[in-house]
């Protein structure tokens, strides 16, 4: 790690995808002081956050953002802790043994979050830090849902993937995400939403998230159908 630090707190932030992970530090003002990437396996990444351990004096807090798409939410009446990998496979099949199972509750949806992700990556930021807040990538958006009225559609760009979160108020009425390769895909999948949901184009809502690695502009179309549109960077913490 390239960085001189000194007697002070930090926290850390790994973002973890199956085709690599990268590693976010930030000082006690919350600032990022230090951001990699790394498209490596389970042993790069062992070596690697011993590094970044040593490196800091003094870590507050840790957090682990899991990126899948292995995921599904559910009315939380519904769930059964020692049945969650079973409510995982009605939507995903195909769930092995190398993947662990885990899930987040959101009061004010009432709804029980869970997703999947390879045992064995996190074991290896287990083993160094004791104590890590682990969330989904989506968290943030469940999260900023709970205080909206009325119809509201969010949207959160990967690349080749789209996250779709839909409310009604505080009700859920879809979560889940779809492939896109062009701008027009993006676009039809929100106006198949609304349609299907039967939201009214001129007071629904849109909130889309894109990363900076994401060149897709949609909302440039999309206002052409919907004139409320709202945009957000995702956070480099997320």
């Amino acid at each position: 790690m390239h960085i001189n630090l000194t007697d002070k707190s930090y926290s850390l932030s790994i973002r973890m995808s199956p085709d690599g992970f990268s590693l976010s530090v930030y000082s006690e003002d919350n600032k990022v002081l230090f951001s990699e990437r790394h498209d490596t396996g389970d042993t790069d990444l062992k070596q690697l956050l011993d590094s970044v351990c040593g490196s800091l004096p003094d870590i507050q807090s840790v957090s682990l953002i899991i990126v899948t798409d292995v995921y599904t939410l559910i009315p939380a009446i519904h769930f059964d802790q020692d049945k969650a990998k079973d409510f995982l496979q009605l939507q995903h099949p195909i769930l092995t043994d190398a993947s662990q199972v885990l899930y987040t509750y959101y009061k004010h949806a009432d709804a029980m979050l869970i997703y999947a992700f390879n045992k064995q990556s996190i074991k290896a930021v287990q083993n160094i830090f004791q104590q890590i807040n682990i969330q989904h990538h989506l968290h943030q958006l469940i999260e900023e849902h709970q205080n909206i009225t009325g119809e509201q559609v969010s949207l959160w760009i990967r690349p080749e993937k789209i996250d779709c979160l839909a409310s009604r108020g505080n009700n859920i009425q879809l979560f889940n995400s779809y492939p896109w390769q062009t701008e027009e895909d993006i676009i039809y999948h929100v106006l198949n939403i609304l349609h299907h949901l039967h939201f009214n184009h001129e007071t629904t809502k849109i909130t889309i998230y894109r990363g900076n690695d994401i060149g897709t502009y949609p909302d440039d179309t999309l206002s052409n159908y919907i004139p409320l549109i709202n945009i957000k960077n995702i956070p480099t913490d997320i």
